[in-house]
């Protein structure tokens, strides 16, 4: 995370013929810093039951959403505003979101996640790389018998995340090819974006709870399917550029409900001391198969000159993820029930009680037993 903001803030004071390199730099960096604070992050959420992940996930959503969407406005309000170049504005960019990440990315790290203590011990003689990759190898082999639901839901996501994640790439060159929309243009259907996606997080926030992680994750998952199919047959050309400003509402919905979604859902399948491991393959399986939605529809295009024929691949990917989520076992692998925090509570203190007047009787009948025999 430090040497992130390092590589951003570097740049803002060097010759811009030298931010191709430093943009490689930078992609390196950024991809370790998101995998690693995802695999922390994610190991202290939890939750009691659906509900509260519910809302857990929901609310992580929305702060990224806000986080996101006053970045761009920012962004937005300065293009207008100054008479600055593309190389000003990129300067500025940089600025502030070194201004935004250090402070955030250190409190986060210093003043937010309490210390964990550690779960194994290293085998004396042995180090840290050797019995790490033999434990996740010992997992990832067992996982079939262990926890058949998991195994299962990495083999979706390795098709739903290559076709979520290949979408937001090649959206922009639909937009900009098909479509021919200009970079404002552009720029205006991704903050739509962004700002719809509250709409899929109060679609998650209310579907869980009364459908389950399997159904609700089934149903966004179909969702996708259909509305790339719709976007891909209704939007075609130029002419219906502003069409796809609808769809850019909707997709929104679609991001919104997405992420909270798959990142729930998963937490809610491993047991907890094995979230951080898993959470490892987890990132793995969703970028493994990411290469082939862009390939194919690079592909189409070179060789038929149709883009929209291209978008094919994404959403056989969607499809086949969607088929694939039918097929996680149910809701017994998931360790939440549907009950409120305080329904939980409840049923704790009740339990509690009931086991305190058990251990008075228990007490007494051995009292009396004992009389007895003497």
């Amino acid at each position: 995370a430090a040497l992130l903001v390092a590589a951003n803030f570097v740049q803002i004071f060097i010759y811009e013929s030298t931010w191709y390199a430093m943009v490689i730099v930078q992609a390196v960096v950024a991809t370790a810093a998101f995998y690693g604070n995802s695999m922390v992050m994610w190991s202290y959420v939890g939750a009691e039951n659906q509900v509260d992940l519910a809302g857990v996930t929901a609310s992580g959503r929305m702060w990224e959403t806000i986080s996101m969407l006053g970045f761009f406005i920012v962004m937005a309000v300065v293009s207008f505003a100054t008479p600055w170049d593309a190389v000003g504005r990129a300067r500025f960019g940089q600025a502030l979101a070194c201004l935004a990440g250090a402070p955030t990315l250190f409190m986060a790290y210093h003043k937010r996640y309490p210390i964990k203590k550690s779960l194994k011990s290293i085998a004396e003689g042995s180090n840290l790389y050797k019995e790490g990759i033999l434990d996740l190898w010992k997992t990832i082999v067992k996982l079939g018998k262990t926890n058949p639901a998991a195994q299962r839901y990495l083999f979706t996501i390795m098709f739903t995340d290559a076709a979520v994640g290949g979408f937001t790439n090649l959206a922009i060159i639909y937009l900009s090819e098909q479509l021919q929309l200009s970079s404002i243009e552009v720029t205006l259907f991704i903050l739509i974006n962004l700002a719809s996606n509250p709409i899929g997080v109060i679609a998650h926030r209310m579907l869980l709870p009364k459908v389950g992680q399997k159904r609700n994750y089934s149903i966004m998952v179909a969702g996708w399917v259909i509305i790339t199919c719709l976007f891909v047959a209704v939007i075609a050309g130029p002419d219906q550029k502003y069409g796809s400003y609808a769809f850019a509402v909707i997709y929104g919905g679609c991001y919104g409900h997405y992420y909270p979604t798959t990142n729930g859902y998963f937490v809610s399948l491993v047991p907890e001391d094995k979230v951080v491991e898993l959470w490892g393959w987890n990132m793995f399986a969703g970028v493994i198969l990411s290469w082939i939605p862009p390939l194919v529809f690079t592909s189409i295009n070179e060789t038929s000159g149709n883009l929209r024929l291209g978008m094919i691949g994404m959403i056989g990917f969607l499809f086949i993820g969607f088929i694939l989520s039918l097929t996680i076992p149910e809701t017994s692998v998931e360790k939440y029930s549907i009950k409120s925090t305080k329904e939980v509570k409840d049923e704790g203190e009740n339990n509690d009680e009931k086991a305190d007047a058990d251990s008075t009787d228990d007490s007494g009948d051995n009292q009396q037993k004992e009389a007895e025999s003497n």
